[in-house]
């Protein structure tokens, strides 16, 4: 286990710079030790979904710890107790940290970065900065509240010009300055306090446009700065939406004000009075002016200055998926995993009356509560609102009740919900990276574009009127034709492919039926699956048809249950969105694209997307084939599909697949242009481990796959054909295990007995073949070490050898490839020479053939030389 660690209880700075470490390391684990800070907390209550990380608690103390990477401390006695204990025999430890004064640094590393400096963030994020890495909006966000916090908004004297530079990178990068001033926590000063205290203590409100106002008036002899920061102070104690301060200080009143609503201009207010400011905070202030002037003053300019906030309909998401109070258990986890919802409202006589989740329906399944009502697991204690509610009150609702999701009812009727998507997105005012993939029951938009010209131009004259033809055949049978999958894909990216893939809408049996009439086909039904393969004798062309079905899966891993559907659902089942638009073939509409979900933009952008959440743990050979397509277009896996790519091999999906399935696919991986490539993104992923499980991918490992690669750029493809870059890959990956570990992998992918035999013998050879072979050598020489071997078998050796090296391999193969012994065998041996069957009659076959194959004799010289073997022997 590798665990990145801070101090208990920890703030904003500890969690940020364990959040730039796991960057930096990402096969770290990051673990909390204690409660976070209460505003960290609160920052976690909304952003959840957004940081993985588990709680000191939570670790099994009998679990090995190899490395550690310390933040924001260097000091044993900061950690949790636990955790302390158990890195106390951990030799690689990393520290950053920005506490420099030894006394207290008590945890020894050669590996610090400890410097004098404002925040450890600002060192990790620095070092992302040189690594060229990307981070995203709430990334930067969070890591800027960790800097601002412990700079104390850079005033504090341990802040240098590398916080300051590294902050300004961070705003670039999205960093969000409103949530940063929402959670930054600052101490106050003993007089600070006090002004604190009777500002809350003359806390006064009013009304304007049902927006309350709190006013706080104090008075001082002398000047106290930080009038501004006591004004957050006062906002996020009272947890009020606006809270404007007014102190007298001498001769001089200080104007402040704050505001968590986007419904008053706080900023262009105070600009009216002499002051300014931004939307959420300003300020002004008056000399030699009466206290009761300046609030007269103040009330009039905010008056002008009221804005239309965000509220719940604005925001929320309509209509609502729900399922009925007497549905089943397991009808209602069917309905959350085709759409891909985690929450949904349960409906009883048109009213709300609870609220289920996902992962109370799996618990019920596992207590086997299948046939159970789900009004009986549901969730009565209901938190709602109104379409007119706030953001910000929904926001501290969630919060404080603990919720990811809030029905929105409008006299009694449910009219939509708002998710935590929902509230993070109207923060950020941008599109952030969703918690879920757009579930098929959003508004899609249909995209419909007309490539009739396209098909005409790329596609063969034959082939352009057999499509024609079959959308006719559609027409006749009032069956929607459309052909789907990477046949569409290739057309808009212009790459060749005639493997033909159609749909209809209807009986596709019946449809490949009607096809007898007018072509000489033969038909392979599938009547499971709705399915036909239809072979066009005359035009050497194979058409798989479907029928239009949604695929949903009774476990994962499993083959799918099918269910008659339309196009559009049809096409969301598909594995990726390069994969799920269709071009109708009917007449009317022929050469018509449909995109129902932005796919030929994915296309165009080189983007692999999933259309749902659960769409590698129902398939997770779809793992193998997002590599596959990722490396073959070099187009690059989405972030939201990576992430749900990882947690299935990190959660043991592919294990739940068949061998043969899994080794299908992994055949299809290896036999693309560039398979080494593919194989570095699947270690990258740490799916190797999880399909060989004794395999570790290591950089020897990856030089060896280089070199057999190369090798293979050496025959033309008429030779390639006869090897199985599968096995060659196998004897690289397995050459470690144990027979016992042999014998598991052998069961699961079918490895045939010849070929382990092959392996174990080639295990011997491959690390001293190097030592021997070179240039001058005979062939000879060299079959006695390796002998006559499959392709796979040469490929492998290959991986130990250097170039000049392989072209002496390669000389040898074609040479024993095409020397054969055409006069003396093993029966000739026996009849004419008096041989008793044996391994004599195999050495003096070999002696011959090798004398052959280094040109000594030729095929007339062999029963002369058999002669001459025979005389010295006697």
């Amino acid at each position: 286990m590798k665990i990145i660690i801070s101090h208990k209880d920890p703030d904003f700075d500890s969690f940020a710079s364990s959040v730039a470490a796991k960057k930096l390391y990402p096969d770290f684990e990051i673990v909390i030790s204690g409660t976070p800070n209460k505003n960290l907390k609160e920052f976690l209550e909304i952003h959840s979904e957004f940081f993985t990380y588990i709680l000191e608690s939570q670790i099994d103390e009998s679990e090995t710890i190899e490395e550690v990477i310390i933040v924001d401390t260097a000091s044993k006695e900061r950690l949790g107790r636990k955790i302390a204990k158990m890195i106390e025999n951990v030799e690689k430890i990393v520290v950053y940290d920005h506490h420099p004064e030894m006394k207290l640094n008590t945890i020894s590393s050669e590996n610090s970065f400890i410097r004098e400096i404002g925040s450890t963030t600002t060192i990790l994020v620095k070092q992302i900065m040189e690594k060229h890495l990307n981070v995203d909006q709430i990334e930067a966000t969070l890591f800027s509240i960790g800097i601002y916090e412990d700079t104390g908004n850079f005033v504090y004297s341990s802040t240098t010009p590398e916080d300051l530079k590294v902050a300004a990178w961070l705003l670039e990068n999205g960093a969000n300055l409103t949530l940063i001033n929402d959670f930054v926590s600052l101490e106050l000063t003993h007089e600070q306090q006090e002004l604190l205290t009777e500002l809350l203590n003359n806390l006064k409100s009013f009304s304007l446009n049902d927006i309350d106002i709190y006013l706080a008036i104090a008075e001082r002899e002398k000047y106290i700065g930080g009038v501004n920061y006591i004004t957050s102070k006062l906002l996020e104690i009272t947890g009020y939406d606006v809270v404007i301060s007014v102190v007298r200080m001498g001769r001089r009143i200080y104007v402040v004000g704050r505001s968590s609503s986007d419904e008053i201009d706080i900023g262009r207010a105070m600009f009216e009075i002499g002051g300014g400011g931004h939307k959420k905070a300003g300020s002004a202030n008056f000399k030699d002016v009466e206290i009761n002037e300046v609030i007269k003053k103040l009330i009039s300019s905010l008056k002008k200055n009221l804005t239309p906030i965000l509220r719940a309909r604005d925001i929320m998401s309509s209509p609502v998926r729900t399922v009925l109070s007497d549905m089943t258990v397991e009808e209602v986890n069917k309905i959350m995993d085709i759409t891909g919802h985690n929450g949904l409202p349960v409906i009883e006589g048109n009213k709300l009356v609870g609220i289920v989740v996902k992962r109370d329906v799996i618990k019920a399944l596992k207590h086997g509560l299948n046939h159970a009502p789900i009004k009986s697991i549901m969730s009565t204690k209901l938190v709602v609102v109104e379409p007119k509610t706030p953001v910000s009150e929904i926001r501290r609702l969630m919060v404080e009740k603990g919720v990811g999701r809030i029905p929105v009812i409008d006299g009694g009727i449910l009219t939509g919900i708002i998710t935590k998507t929902d509230i993070i997105r109207s923060l950020h005012n941008v599109e952030v990276k969703k918690l879920q993939i757009k579930s098929m029951t959003s508004e899609e938009k249909l995209r419909s574009y007309d490539i009739t010209n396209k098909i005409k131009k790329q596609l063969p004259k034959r082939l352009l009127n057999l499509l024609r033809l079959l959308g006719n055949i559609g027409d006749e049978l009032k069956m929607p034709v459309y052909l789907v999958g990477g046949f569409v894909r290739d057309l808009l990216l212009g790459v060749e492919n005639y493997d033909i893939d159609i749909v209809v809408e209807g009986n596709a049996i019946k449809y490949a039926h009607k096809l007898k009439e007018y072509f000489n086909v033969k038909i392979i039904e599938h009547e499971k699956f709705g399915t036909a393969i239809v072979i066009f004798k005359d035009y050497d062309l194979r058409v798989d048809i479907a029928t239009a079905r949604i695929e949903y899966y009774e476990a994962p891993a499993e083959l799918p249950k099918v269910e008659l559907s339309t196009i559009k659902k049809d096409l969301y089942r598909r594995d990726f969105s390069i994969n799920a638009m269709a071009i109708k073939l009917n007449p009317i509409e022929f050469g018509k694209l449909f995109d129902f979900f932005g796919c030929r933009e994915d296309l165009e952008k080189g983007v692999i997307r999933v259309l749902y959440n659960l769409s590698f743990i129902e398939d997770p050979t779809r793992i193998l084939r997002a590599v596959r397509f990722e490396q073959r277009y070099n187009f690059n896996i989405e972030d939201r599909t990576k992430e749900l790519l990882k947690d299935a091999v990190e959660n043991g999906y592919l294990e739940k697949v068949t061998g043969q399935r899994l080794r299908e696919e992994f055949e299809k991986l290896l036999n693309e242009p560039n398979p080494l490539k593919a194989i570095r993104r699947l270690a990258e992923f740490n799916v190797i481990i999880h399909l060989f499980p004794k395999t570790y991918y290591t950089t020897l490992m990856d030089e060896k796959l280089e070199r057999m690669f190369n090798f293979s750029n050496l025959f033309d493809e008429k030779i390639l054909k006869k090897m199985n870059r599968f096995y060659a890959v196998m004897y690289i990956f397995l050459e470690y295990y144990t027979d016992e570990d042999l014998a598991d992998l052998r069961n699961k992918y079918g490895l045939s007995g010849k070929s382990i035999k092959e392996m174990k013998e080639l295990w011997k050879i491959a690390p001293v073949l190097p030592s021997f072979f070179g240039e001058g050598m005979k062939f000879c020489d060299i079959y006695k070490v390796v002998g006559k071997r499959t392709y796979e078998g040469y490929h492998y050796l290959s991986a130990y050898l250097n170039d000049t090296q392989q072209k002496i391999l390669k000389e040898y193969i074609s040479k024993v490839e095409e020397t054969k012994l055409t006069k003396v065998n093993g029966k000739l041996l026996i009849e004419r020479y008096g041989f008793k069957p044996g391994k004599e009659i195999k050495g003096i076959l070999e002696e011959i053939y090798c004398a052959k194959l280094d040109g000594v004799i030729d095929d007339k010289d062999e029963e002369n030389y058999l002669r001459k073997i025979i005389h010295g022997r006697n």
